[in-house]
């Protein structure tokens, strides 16, 4: 019994928050509920169910070769994005993204031994962000992360040591 009216309760607390304010009766359930949306910052405004989409951004890195060869690479192409390590790994990327002074030597060094075989001589670490993106621009077959829509960001070069 006890339980059916806990659960009814978060039940009702977690319709009635992000329900406009535009009615007394969901007025007077906020005013009742408030403490315990609050305890469970569970009080999220309408535009919880369809949030304002952020412009994206994405890591990149680009491998210098011995012979002056450049080329870049997108490692969250090679993630499954239905795999749980795809967020982990996500998260991982947007850490060196926010600190590339605190991550960005040993990320590099850990992709020059990735990247052995084409003997590296230094990796450059590049954050890209997206700017505006229309419908239109995805009606005519463009793509957010196409060059025209971005802006490229070098966070650091660091130079391989040849081991």
């Amino acid at each position: 019994m006890v339980m059916s009216v806990i659960l009814g309760w978060h039940t009702l607390a977690v319709v009635v928050a992000p329900a406009p304010d535009n009615s007394v009766t969901v007025q007077a359930l906020r005013f009742l509920l408030h403490p315990y949306l609050t305890l469970f910052r569970l009080d999220n405004p309408w535009n919880f169910y369809a949030p304002i989409v952020a412009k994206g951004h994405q890591f990149r890195y680009m491998i210098e070769d011995i012979a002056g060869k450049r080329r870049t690479f997108v490692p969250t192409e090679e993630l499954y994005t239905f795999h749980p390590s795809f967020w982990w790994f996500r998260a991982w990327y947007d850490a060196i993204l926010d600190s590339p002074e605190i991550y960005g030597d040993s990320v590099a060094a850990l992709l020059c031994r990735k990247h052995a075989s084409l003997h590296p001589i230094s990796i450059t670490l590049l954050k890209i962000e997206q700017e505006d993106f229309s419908p239109m621009d995805q009606l005519g077959g463009k793509h957010p992360m196409d060059s025209e829509f971005v802006t490229v960001s070098t966070l650091r070069r660091v130079a391989c040591s040849g081991e």
